[in-house]
């Protein structure tokens, strides 16, 4: 069954305008996203092709000094009026000593004035691509299979997005979004060659060259025994941000923080990675999905989270803004958390082949797949690294089965080798993604075969 159509952009600022003029708090902020997401790939399973959409509602009051949320799927007038009658409930148990904490909080430094219109125009806006707005579900079938080859699978996503928040005071923002990934498989079993792109438009992400790297990658010949020791690891762009994703949810977000379980804490201004290792949250990267605004309608703005191996600051709202005496960053995913979502590490100046030589008799990790972990104030981790090669001079050797690899995000980025200058950029959802090159790093343990 087709996903219904997205409301209209101009409608949701005006039903949310309405709701905001007529509450009863002292002031109301409501962020809305929506966004109707697409499937489709040459597999034959049902989960392979979808179509659906989602919403949440946002909503933030202030009475008497103190604050109330809540958060809501549904769209209509009434059932925004309920939602912020809801959050005034919250509001209004909230104890005394916990309202006084929800005083202001230092502003961000992007907050002073709006960086751009208020509603970004959909015709000259980096953010929407109409093309992908209007791609059909026929059309992409046909493109994923008239691309793969024998024994490969691909899947193309795509997104379209919508985003309107407004508040007491004048704020106001809403901006259109659209977001393509794909992602492509080659062969199964030990050295599959995988590679994924994303991209604001279709025409970015080059469809082509994604299935180009994933056969690169791919070797079609029988396994061979994993080396002794613990050899240097050269990490795909794909490898490389799912370490990033992680250390963002462990350590980097605040409700990490808020928690009690970030690594960080207490080592802010300190060196905790090697030199080579810069991050930023960069949500105006055109190579990235930039996005002009955060759900508390705060203006995207560059901020540096580690700088050459020296912690700065994680994303921070307002009690932690309090806590740590940091400014407010302009991370808001939601009206109780925030947490940066345009990850980028900046890339280095080494080519494959300089790569190889400081990979040397190492291995090629393509995929980490699955990545959890399990000692979050030691940033520890364990990892399925598939489509493992060994690395032949320059070349990709012989294919490797499944290792699991179990180390420490503060180990392995403290043990850099070389920083590809080749980014490659993995979608999160609709609003953002994460930016990263290759990476040669030193394992502290064997990696050993999957019992």
């Amino acid at each position: 069954m087709p996903a219904p159509e997205l409301a209209p952009l101009d409608e949701m600022v005006d039903r949310l305008e309405r709701v905001v003029e007529g509450s009863p708090a002292d002031s109301t902020e409501l962020a809305w996203v929506e966004a109707v997401r697409h499937l489709e790939s040459n597999g034959k399973r049902r989960r392979d092709t979808f179509e659906r959409r989602e919403r949440t509602v946002f909503v933030r009051v202030r009475e008497r000094g103190r604050t109330g949320l809540h958060r809501t799927g549904a769209a209509g007038l009434s059932d925004l009026d309920a939602a912020v009658r809801q959050a005034l409930a919250h509001a209004r148990m909230t104890p005394a000593a916990a309202a006084a904490g929800n005083g202001a909080a230092p502003q961000p430094a992007s907050a002073a004035e709006p960086a751009g219109p208020a509603i970004i125009p959909v015709g000259t806006s980096p953010l929407f691509d109409p093309e992908l707005a209007r791609l059909a579900g026929p059309w992409a079938r046909d493109r994923v299979h008239r691309l793969v080859g024998k024994g490969e699978l691909a899947w193309l996503a795509w997104m379209e997005g919508r985003v309107a928040v407004v508040g007491s005071g004048g704020l106001r923002r809403a901006a259109r979004a659209t977001a393509a990934t794909l992602q492509v498989s080659c062969g199964r079993g030990p050295g599959t060659g995988s590679a994924h792109a994303a991209a604001r438009s279709l025409a970015g992400l080059d469809l082509p060259r994604v299935f180009a790297r994933a056969r690169e990658r791919h070797a079609p010949w029988q396994a061979a025994a994993p080396p002794a020791g613990t050899p240097p690891l050269l990490l795909s762009q794909e490898a490389v941000a799912r370490l990033l994703d992680l250390l963002c949810q462990l350590t980097l977000s605040t409700l990490s923080f808020h928690e009690g379980r970030a690594a960080l804490r207490g080592r802010l201004g300190t060196q905790v990675f090697h030199p080579a290792i810069t991050l930023r949250d960069d949500p105006l990267d055109p190579r990235a999905l930039p996005f002009p605004f955060d759900i508390a309608g705060t203006p995207a703005a560059p901020v540096e989270l580690i700088a050459r191996g020296v912690a700065r600051t994680p994303a921070v709202d307002a009690p932690l803004g309090r806590e740590l005496g940091l400014p407010v960053t302009p991370h808001a995913v939601s009206h109780d958390e925030a947490r940066p979502d345009h990850l980028a590490l900046a890339p280095g100046t080494a080519g494959w082949e300089e790569l190889a030589r400081a990979a040397e008799g190492g291995l090629w990790v393509g995929a980490l797949d699955p990545l959890e972990s399990f000692d979050p104030m030691q940033l520890r981790f364990r990892a399925t690294a598939c489509g493992v090669r060994r690395l032949d001079g320059d070349r990709l050797g012989d294919p490797l089965p499944d290792l699991v690899w179990e180390d420490s995000l503060f180990e392995v980025l403290s043990r850099v080798r070389a920083v590809g200058s080749e980014p490659v950029t993995m979608a999160r959802d609709v609003l953002g993604g994460t930016t990263a090159p290759m990476l040669v790093v030193e394992p502290a343990a064997p990696l050993r075969t999957k019992s």
